[in-house]
Order: structure tokens, then C-alpha cells, then sequence
């Protein structure tokens, strides 16, 4: 028995190291693919992915006082609460997939026996097309709708200072006794299963895994025909009642957002966020279609329940500060707009339509190094979406921005793609 045993777990080693073998030595060429099978996601580069909010300055200990001669605001606890931190050279690889597939496939468990097992993958691409984003020059306190004059785009950074270092996860939910419960599922390394699925895709197309990813070399795509470089994610034990799905890409940019709140915390990365939807069940359920966007509902109830199942964000509410010198409004604050399905209002917003001022925003503020005083009267330029306000000198204004979707007349319209979306997580 014992001898059996040890036969086995070299069998099973020896198998992955032909498997793996297989895996980076393809043979023929790969077939081309029919039109609108391979689905591109087009670069999102964005000046915000460039600098942040003014802010605390990380790390720093500073005692507030009121000077004699000069303003609160030359102090060093005046100036190093209004940071604003930036980045250059921002690139971002362009990102293809081939649909969100199951298989069924035998593969070796623990004790090095075959068995059938289902997995879910991702077959997808990678090219470094070069587009990257860069300042020529940096102005104080910039409201990025402004700014563009002041980018450089397309500036080449050298293949070989940025690398891919992918992240996959898969979530969704399951209905269990009339509730939804979320659950997460991060992506595995399976040099068995990789194999097995690159023989059904195409057995001469080689499929990197994600660990073999982080090694590979990605060189500047040298037009639209260059084939980049293909793999595959791969997820095990996922429950077979999962529908509202979402696979996050990590790892495609260096763009991230910092936590103003609290500085010392990790910073958000730059997220793909793909968006699927699976009408299946138990039941053989490697047939089972998952469909690339979500489900096209009408009912209030329904798109209710299409914004929390995929979490897409909802209205934000932005506090510009008035620069009338330079003639333009600064970005300085922003908060969730926090809005209430049961009644589609926001919580904050008829506050400001009262002639109020909000906590959140006084709060978003003070994270911005601006201090203002909390009864300050607010004037309402639109109800529920534009008001003024002016403190100690100072004018703000305060908007509604929908990112995608906003309540409209009792229903919910959805703004822009939701097949896939650009987040921070």
C-alpha cells in the first residue's frame, strides 16, 4: 500500500510537469477566431487616476495653531492639510477575454486520484500598447475637467519598468431559502486543469497561468494585429447556484486612489470590473450559458436589485471651490450621495434644498484641509442637484454627478456600460 501511494504522488507530480511542459510549448499555430468572440475593454485613461484630493499628508504630526503674523494657513499643519499628491507616468494594459466558461475535467485530488471536477475560467489577453498618461506640468489644486492641456498622452514607458501582476476574483450570489448570500471566490493555479481547458480552446494557443504571468515578458504591441500574450483564470468548488456574477481584474494598471479618510490604510487599486449573468441551475451545469453585461429588467424593484447584486456605484456629490481669479471651480470634496432605495432619494441632498449644510460635506471638506462653518446658509441653484454656499470669504459649489445610474421619476436610469466598469476596490 505504502508503495502504491508513493507511486501515485510521483505519477501526479510527473503528470503537472508534463502538463506545465505542455503549457509553454505550443505547437502549429493558433486558429484565428470568429468576429465579436474576442472582447476587447477599451483603456480608460483618466486624469483622476493622476492625482489626488487634497489631503492630510501621510505620516505627518503637526500641531494646529492660529500665528500672529501670518495665516493658519502658511503653518505647517495649515499647508500639510491641503496635499495634493500626484502621479506620473500612468500606463494601462489593454484587456481581452474570450467569455466566462465552465469545463468539466479530471484532474488529481490530494491523494493523487483522478476525478471529475468542474472549474470556472477566463481565457483573456494582454497587450501593452504603449498609452500611458504623464504631466508636462503640475498647477495647484487641479479640477481634472480642466487640466487637460496640461497632459501628455501616449508617452512610452519601457516594457520592461512595468509588469503584470494579475489578480482574479470571481463573486456572485446565492439564493438559499428566499435570501441572496454573497460569496468570493479567488482565482487558482491548476496546471492540470489549465492544460485540460487550453484542449478544448485550442490546443495550440498557449495559455499562461497566473503565477507564469507575473514572469512573462509583454512587449510594446507593434499594431492592431499583434497577438499579446494569452491566459487563463481559473476558479475551483464555486457553487453551482452562483448567478449575479462579477470577475475583478487587478493588476492592469498603476493607477490607485489613496484613503483620504484614513491615510494610513491601503490604498484602492484600479479594477476591472467585468459583469456577468447566469439563468442556470444545479443541473448539468457546465451547459449552462453565462451571458457577458447583466439583465435587462424595467421594474424599480428589479433595477434595485441589479445595482446592489453587482455593486455599481451611484451618484456622488462633488464641492468645488470657486477660484475666481484663475475663473474655474477646483474639485476640494466628495462624498457618496447615499441613496435610499426604499424611497429613491438621497439622504443628503434635502438638506441642502432646506438651506442646510450637510454634515457629510462639512466633513468631506475638513478631510480637504478647508474648514467651514456647519451653518453656513446654502442657496439652491437646482432642486436636489446644485446649490452655493460661501464661508469666511469663500465660495462653494456643491453638484450631484451620476456614475452609473440615478434615480429619475420613480425608476432608475442606468448611465453608460454596466457590461464592464472601471472601479477602485
Amino acid at each position: 500500500m505504502h508503495c502504491l501511494r508513493v507511486f501515485s504522488v510521483i505519477l501526479t507530480f510527473t503528470l503537472c510537469l508534463s502538463v506545465t511542459s505542455a503549457i509553454v510549448n505550443a505547437q502549429g499555430n493558433p486558429r484565428p477566431l470568429a468576429p465579436g468572440v474576442l472582447e476587447t475593454i477599451p483603456i480608460d485613461l483618466n486624469p483622476r487616476d493622476m492625482h489626488s484630493l487634497p489631503m492630510m499628508m501621510p505620516g505627518m504630526q503637526a500641531t494646529e495653531y492660529v500665528p500672529k503674523t501670518h495665516p493658519a494657513e502658511a503653518t505647517l499643519y495649515g499647508q500639510g492639510h491641503r496635499v495634493i499628491l500626484y502621479r506620473d507616468n500612468v500606463w494601462e494594459y489593454e484587456f481581452s477575454f474570450i467569455g466566462l466558461r465552465q469545463a468539466r475535467v479530471r484532474v488529481p485530488d490530494a491523494k493523487g486520484q483522478l476525478i471529475n471536477k468542474n472549474f470556472w475560467y477566463l481565457v483573456y489577453r494582454i497587450r501593452n500598447t504603449g498609452k500611458t498618461m504623464t504631466y508636462a506640468k503640475v498647477k495647484q489644486n487641479p479640477e481634472f475637467d480642466h487640466i487637460k492641456h496640461d497632459l501628455r498622452y501616449d508617452q512610452l514607458v519601457a516594457a520592461e519598468k512595468i509588469n503584470f501582476r494579475p489578480q482574479f476574483t470571481l463573486t456572485g450570489w446565492v439564493e438559499g431559502r428566499g435570501k441572496y448570500q454573497k460569496v468570493e471566490y479567488p482565482s487558482v493555479v491548476n496546471p492540470v486543469a489549465a492544460y485540460r481547458i487550453r484542449q478544448l480552446e485550442d490546443p495550440n494557443q498557449v495559455l499562461l497561468d497566473t503565477e507564469q504571468m507575473v514572469e512573462a515578458e509583454i512587449p510594446m504591441a507593434k499594431n492592431d494585429a499583434d497577438p499579446g500574450v494569452w491566459g487563463v483564470a481559473i476558479w475551483e468548488d464555486v457553487n453551482p447556484r452562483l448567478d449575479f456574477v462579477s470577475v475583478y481584474v487587478q493588476g492592469l494598471s498603476n493607477a490607485y486612489r489613496l484613503n483620504r479618510q484614513q491615510p494610513n490604510q491601503p490604498s484602492k487599486l484600479k479594477t476591472l470590473q467585468l459583469n456577468f449573468w447566469r439563468p442556470g441551475d444545479v443541473v448539468a451545469e457546465k451547459r449552462d450559458d453565462v451571458e457577458f453585461g447583466i439583465p435587462l429588467v424595467d421594474k424599480p424593484e428589479e433595477q434595485i436589485e441589479i445595482c446592489k447584486r453587482y455593486a455599481l456605484p451611484g451618484p456622488v456629490i462633488h464641492v468645488y471651490e470657486e477660484d475666481k481669479l484663475a475663473e474655474k471651480e477646483v474639485l476640494v470634496g466628495e462624498v457618496d450621495a447615499d441613496i435610499d432605495f426604499d424611497t429613491l432619494q438621497s439622504r443628503i441632498t434635502p438638506l441642502m434644498d432646506m438651506g442646510k449644510l450637510p454634515p457629510e460635506v462639512v466633513a468631506a471638506l475638513a478631510r480637504s484641509g478647508v474648514k467651514v462653518d456647519q451653518n453656513a446658509a446654502v442657496t439652491t441653484v437646482t432642486d436636489g442637484d446644485k446649490w452655493r454656499f460661501s464661508d469666511g470669504g469663500r465660495s462653494f459649489v456643491v453638484q450631484v454627478k451620476p456614475m452609473f445610474w440615478e434615480p429619475l421619476f420613480g425608476k432608475i436610469r442606468f448611465i453608460n456600460t454596466l457590461e464592464h466598469l472601471w472601479i477602485y476596490r
